[in-house]
């Protein structure tokens, strides 16, 4: 009896056939690893030009607050290539009226769209990423291994907050059509998850931890590893699973929308 491939083997055979592409002309898989590093890398510039001025995130060290960036380049490292080319793939077959074709195959729409759109070049933001983290790491105390383990299963959360909003801007799309901003909206929300969430005042800080989990994708987990684990992630933990699966029931109700419509 034939079985089906399993979802670990799809996204493998989807990583291997991204590689495979973008290594057919490795002078542009280089530079655009290059690119996406240097274009990443210019908050934790701005961050220790700040720090240079004399000036500093209160209650952060430079490394304590570049070790917040790091961890948002890891989580974006991992969630650009596994899950934000759907939002592009979205937009482009929407436009096209190709989408069609993705909803006629044996699969779910958004099996197809993920395996469909990985990008190996959005690594490039995890290479950066891990390279800062483990330069801010250095210079912190050394995390146990509770607040590693806390570290581990927060940065978990990350990912999947970053996938929801990735289910939200695609799914967005079948509604505005050939939006392409809807990604700078998104980039809007990121730029609060990259700095300590104790600049902002009490009610923004609910709101990044709660409503709109941003606060998940680097504060707190960097929280976590330095010791000092925040007391609204009890809260915020339990929301950002909450939002992935508004953020997934989002996405259903958008794809039957285009369906039933007809394109």
């Amino acid at each position: 009896m034939r079985t089906r491939t399993s979802f670990a083997a799809l996204a493998g055979q989807a990583a291997r056939i991204s590689f495979a592409a973008r290594a057919a002309y490795r002078g542009d898989l280089v530079l655009s690893l290059l690119v996406t590093i240097l274009f990443e890398a210019v908050t934790p510039l701005v961050t220790v030009f700040i720090y240079g001025r004399g000036s500093s995130f209160p209650g952060w060290s430079l490394r304590e607050a570049l070790l917040i960036q790091g961890i948002f380049l890891i989580a974006r490292g991992i969630a650009f290539p596994c899950f934000f080319g759907i939002v592009w793939t979205v937009f482009e077959q929407v436009r096209e009226g190709t989408f069609e074709l993705t909803l006629l195959k044996p699969r779910s729409p958004l099996l197809v769209v993920l395996v469909e759109s990985f990008d190996v070049v959005g690594g490039g933001r995890f290479l950066g990423g891990a390279a800062l983290f483990l330069f801010a790491l250095a210079g912190v105390p050394a995390p146990g291994l509770i607040h590693v383990l806390l570290f581990l299963a927060l940065l978990a959360l990350s990912v999947l907050t970053l996938f929801a909003f990735a289910l939200l801007m695609a799914g967005s799309l079948f509604v505005w059509v050939g939006n392409g901003r809807v990604q700078e909206v998104m980039e809007s929300v990121m730029v609060f998850a990259q700095y300590p969430s104790s600049l902002y005042g009490r009610t923004f800080q609910l709101v990044l931890a709660v409503i709109l989990p941003a606060s998940m994708i680097a504060f707190l987990p960097a929280q976590a590893l330095l010791g000092r684990p925040a007391p609204i992630t009890l809260a915020s933990a339990p929301a950002c699973i909450a939002f992935f699966f508004a953020s997934l029931a989002f996405w259903r109700a958008m794809v039957r929308r285009y369906a039933g419509g007809g394109g």
